[in-house]
């Protein structure tokens, strides 16, 4: 402070205002000069974060370095910043979890305007790092979860191809005796979590051509344990086990009736009728209910015209000679049930039919769209059986709603459709003594048409079979539920939805291929595009094909041409088989004996059975744009001949439908 000789203090006061701006000014722009730096440093540390990802993305396709760099370089100048490779190395994940990930440091100064009242310095350097980490054992698409066993494991020249996908295995890898060079493993990573090694094993382990193999010891988790659609799938096999036979339908006795050609006695009071002495034919029309005992007649016909509101019950056999039903839309019961040979039409309506229906020998049968609720007859020595077609053509034109207390059989040769020309209608199904709900002859077609309207069911009570030669088309339905097992030994077919089987599927047994299938003249051995099987595995195949191995799936014996695709949307999308969930069902997955053509399209999920490939037996995905196969066992196995592929090209961005974090790339910023 300075003061003048006579003490006058005025003078002061202009000093010190005069420093305080240059303070003031000061604080000023450092307050600006920072806020600048501040949105600098988050544009390049969105610059950063998008390079390291283009870099990573480069890197987990070509395993080179050097494209990664040049990458993230790229991407970085296209958004208006400059940096070098040296800037975007190949590094040694921060995690520490042995992995590799792109760094990248942006880099760049801001201009220093006001702050240069208080530095010499003309600008200010802001600098931002990322980095994206590469998870070299992700996706894995052929995961043994087991930590004891065998793991993955070949011999016999088998082999296992996943060229975009991880190959993973919680206990060894080619670590059996029966290994050797001629046993392949072909990946860009694969992973081990017990023994030695696999590269130094006895079978060769090599990366798809132009790419590199990266090898790490670590655990794999279970990319579905927990996962809500497959938990929600297999909840409903509860339900599914308590499906039982519906009853038997009832119909009231009658009065016996006789027609001559001078009177009619016992006609029901509900009828009328009118005798034509010429044509010696009797017409009979009823209202409300008509219950007719015993018919007879002597020397005449009988018409009855029937029509909807009405109800017409007969109590023998049907059909009866000398007796027509003209009309349609009325209720029909048949205490005797209906027993068909030459040509013979039923008009469109509902029917309680007590004592089943059989066609004979030659015979073509014909119902009208309806509702059938039917009783139980013996069949080809078998009892319990309510539909027994043993003609040529049995015939129900849809939409039916089907309620049968016991199981359908159609004998080799014949021909059997039901709902026929339409897509709504509706089945439960009973079963026969011999624990069949559906049992298809050789040689011969039966085919069920969609169950998709709203309200519509598939349930059977016990197994669906089908005979060597013959073709089985199953309808589309939301759940298809089967309290038994599904064998197949023909050309079969599945419709879309959910296959909820509460014991074991089997195809294989001989037949395998046809040419009868309505699949657009192809041939078909196993065709199920858009489903989900779900398997119980509470009963199991002893063996599968020439393999002992007691399996909840089995594929074989002729079945060169398979096609299975999972949902890709709903509750399921992206799950094509779903084995046991319960460690007390620990039914395997095998393929065998000239399986050779096996597509399979989404996720093959036993978490508790092993999978097990062998008699030259091939699985791959499907040919579809996108399509991923990913095979999940305790185990998996290939021998004798075997191959197992998996492109899986889309698997890290969610291809297979169902919620899971794919692990493939994480970008992650530093400070």
């Amino acid at each position: 402070m300075l003061w003048d000789v006579f003490g006058n203090r005025r003078g002061s006061i202009s000093v010190l205002s005069a420093l305080a701006i240059f303070a003031v000014i000061g604080f000023s722009a450092l307050a600006l000069e920072f806020g600048h730096g501040l949105l600098q440093k988050v544009e390049n540390q969105r610059i950063a974060d998008v390079a390291a990802y283009a870099g990573a993305l480069v890197y987990n396709s070509t395993s080179s370095s050097t494209s990664a760099s040049s990458a993230a370089v790229n991407i970085a100048s296209l958004n208006g910043l400059s940096i070098t490779a040296a800037n975007a190395p190949v590094v040694n994940s921060p995690t520490g979890d042995g992995n590799k990930a792109v760094q990248v440091t942006a880099s760049s100064n801001v201009p220093l305007l006001l702050a240069q009242v208080l530095t010499t310095s003309a600008t200010l350097p802001v600098s931002a790092s990322s980095y994206a980490e590469i998870k070299t054992n992700a996706p894995g698409c052929v995961i043994a979860l087991s930590g004891a066993g065998s793991g993955i494991s070949l011999s016999g020249t088998g082999s296992i191809t996943a060229d975009n996908c991880a190959v993973a295995s919680n206990s060894t890898v080619c670590a059996d005796s029966g290994a050797n060079p001629s046993d392949v493993i072909t990946t860009q990573h694969l992973s081990y979590n017990s023994g030695a090694n696999p590269t130094t094993s006895s079978c060769t382990i090599s990366p798809p051509s132009g790419r590199s193999l990266s090898v790490s010891k670590s655990a794999t988790a279970d990319p579905l344990a927990g996962n809500s659609e497959v938990t929600g799938a297999t909840s409903r096999i509860s339900t599914v086990s308590a499906i039982t036979s519906p009853s038997a339908p009832t119909v009231p006795s009658g009065t016996a009736v006789s027609f001559t050609k001078t009177s009619v006695t016992g006609l029901p009071s509900a009828c009328t009728d009118v005798y034509n002495s010429g044509s010696k034919v009797y017409t009979v029309t009823c209202t409300g209910t008509a219950n007719f005992g015993t018919i007879t007649l002597s020397s005449v016909t009988v018409t009855i015209n029937t029509s909807a509101g009405n109800t017409y019950n007969f109590n023998q056999s049907w059909p009866i000679a000398g007796v027509t039903l003209a009309g349609s839309g009325g209720t029909y019961g048949f205490g005797a049930g209906i027993s068909t040979s030459g040509t013979t039409t039923f008009p469109a309506g509902t029917y309680n039919i007590v004592g089943g229906i059989t066609t004979g020998g030659g015979s073509t049968t014909t119902f009208g769209a309806g509702t059938y609720n039917i009783g139980t007859v013996s069949c080809n020595g078998t009892s319990g059986y309510s539909i027994c077609n043993l003609g040529t053509s049995l015939t129900f034109t849809g939409p039916n709603s089907f309620v049968v207390a016991g199981g359908i059989y159609n004998k080799g040769g014949a021909s059997l459709y039901l709902g026929s020309g339409s897509s709504n209608n509706s089945y439960d199904i009973g079963k026969a003594s011999d624990g069949n709900s559906i049992n298809v002859g050789t040689s011969k077609m039966m085919s069920f048409g969609d169950a998709t309207g709203s309200g519509d069911v598939f349930e059977t009570a016990g197994t669906i079979s089908s005979g060597g030669g013959s073709c089985l088309a199953l309808p589309a339905a939301t759940e298809h539920d089967v309290n038994g097992n599904i064998s197949g030994a023909g050309g079969v077919v599945l419709g879309a939805g959910i296959y909820t089987v509460n014991g074991y599927i089997n195809f294989g047994g001989g037949g395998g291929d046809v040419s009868n299938c309505p699949t657009n003249g192809t041939t078909t051995g196993l065709t199920a595009l858009g489903a989900t099987l779900v398997v119980s595995g509470t009963s199991t195949v002893s063996s599968c094909g020439s393999s002992s191995v007691a399996s909840a799936f089995c594929l074989g014996s002729g079945y060169a041409t398979v096609k299975l695709t999972a949902p890709s949307s709903g509750s399921t999308a992206g799950l094509a088989v779903i084995g046991p969930q319960s460690s007390n069902y620990t039914g395997a997955a095998a393929f065998a004996n000239g399986a050779s053509n096996t597509q399979v399209s989404g996720a093959f999920y036993f978490p508790n059975g092993q999978i097990y490939m062998s008699g030259s037996a091939t699985l791959h995905d499907t040919v579809d744009s996108g399509a991923c196969l990913e095979l999940i066992g305790t185990q998996v196995t290939s021998t004798a001949g075997s191959a197992l592929g998996s492109t899986c090209a889309g698997l890290g961005s969610g291809s297979t439908g169902h919620d899971r974090q794919s692990g493939t790339i994480k970008p992650r910023s530093t400070t």
